[in-house]
């Protein structure tokens, strides 16, 4: 979800070709952002995107699917327990999040960098060093990912993609 929503801000303005390259979805000018429409005013009327994180949504989306009561991550790993997702439902899983997350990149960005601020959020020092000192595998220092190192990141390997499997998206795309 976080990189579909970060590369479709980037590519708002292209959603023909982005749609195509991140989905395999073709279809004649213009639907494609009219479906990226569609879908994120769907997500923003059902769910309180502005105070969500990724891993919120994605618990919510789940709860609601399975029709398990609480809808928070925490939650729901409880409920899930050491149940495995079966691979061909994580594979259809991973592309709907992408998916949600390029309409909702698409159509309102400032909700895409709002739920990776509060994803992201950092830790406090203190908390982050009392937990190693206790043995958990976490490394000495909090991670720092900003949202421009993200998007670098996401934008890189999605061209890169792009370049090798779809050269006539990739020119699109790049100019």
């Amino acid at each position: 979800m976080e990189m579909g929503g970060m590369l479709a801000a980037k590519y708002a303005a292209k959603p023909d070709a982005f749609v195509s390259a991140l989905m395999g979805m073709s279809g004649a000018p213009g639907v494609a952002k009219g479906v990226l429409v569609a879908q994120a005013e769907k997500m923003v009327k059902q769910h309180s995107l502005g105070s969500m994180t990724f891993w919120d949504y994605v618990a919510a989306d789940i709860a609601e699917r399975t029709g398990r009561k609480d809808s928070d991550w925490h939650s729901l790993i409880e409920q899930m327990g050491a149940q495995k997702t079966q691979p061909r439902v994580a594979l259809t899983n991973s592309w709907e999040y992408a998916s949600a997350g390029a309409a909702l990149g698409a159509t309102h960005p400032d909700l895409v960098r709002g739920m990776f601020e509060r994803t992201h959020k950092p830790y406090s020092q203190k908390e982050w060093r009392t937990a190693y000192v206790a043995g958990l595998d976490i490394g000495p220092e909090p991670p720092s990912t900003s949202y421009a190192e993200a998007e670098a990141s996401e934008n890189k390997n999605f061209m890169e993609y792009c370049q090798q499997f779809c050269p006539d998206l990739y020119a699109v795309l790049k100019a």
